[in-house]
């Protein structure tokens, strides 16, 4: 029974001192610092210019690497097409629809051409009636124009017509009102409706007064 007890004791003492070690694995393995994925980017490599040697260090995986022919294919550098544009004409008939000549069929060029729609390709005449802009109209002022004596009557209907500008008045005195004011509304004598759409607004039971900016000392 002895043996048993002692057995069983020396097992648990392993496993939870296995446990331990493991969990201090685990908090050393966490504590480590995150490798940054853009080391490519954020390491500065020391170069020294004129050696031959690459910006970035390759490894040997990429240095014994053969290349596929897709790559061969896309590792080519992109022609210039704009000697073949010189020398071509510059206009063709699969121009775009913003291309500012009218490129025509030679389908088009031989088509006959039928009576009607050379009758509907004709401009619009003008009306018989029709008389063009005048130039250089000269206006002839009769002698009785120009020796006719305006009478105060003419005068007065030339003149503008004043309108009362009511956007602003005269202030006057300090105690008269800004506005002129009827006599009837001098008057008058206000309903209990009225003096009670005139009182302000009440505040609400909540209201705090704003706080002075400076603190009383």
């Amino acid at each position: 029974m002895y043996i048993r007890i002692t057995f069983s004791f020396s097992l648990n003492s392993l496993y939870f001192q296995e446990a331990d070690n493991m969990f201090a694995c685990r908090i050393s393995f966490l504590a480590q610092p995150k490798k940054s994925k853009t080391v490519w980017a954020t390491t500065p490599w020391t170069l020294t210019w004129g050696n031959q040697e690459s910006i970035r260090p390759l490894s040997r995986s990429a240095l014994r690497a053969v290349p596929s022919p897709r790559i061969k294919a896309l590792a080519q550098h992109k022609k210039d097409f704009s000697l073949q544009t010189q020398l071509s004409s510059p206009h063709s008939l699969l121009c775009e629809h913003d291309c500012p000549i009218w490129h025509v069929s030679p389908s088009v060029r031989n088509v006959m051409v039928s009576s009607r729609i050379l009758h509907l390709a004709n401009p619009k005449p003008n009306h018989p009636n029709f008389t063009s802009d005048r130039q250089n109209v000269q206006t002839f002022i009769s002698y009785a124009a120009q020796t006719a004596k305006m009478t105060s009557r003419l005068e007065q209907l030339s003149l503008p017509r004043l309108r009362e500008n009511t956007h602003f008045y005269d202030p006057g005195r300090p105690e008269s009102p800004i506005r002129p004011v009827s006599r009837r509304a001098g008057k008058a004598r206000a309903s209990a409706r009225i003096r009670d759409l005139s009182t302000p607004k009440a505040l609400s039971k909540d209201y705090i007064p704003p706080r002075e900016p400076t603190w009383q000392a």
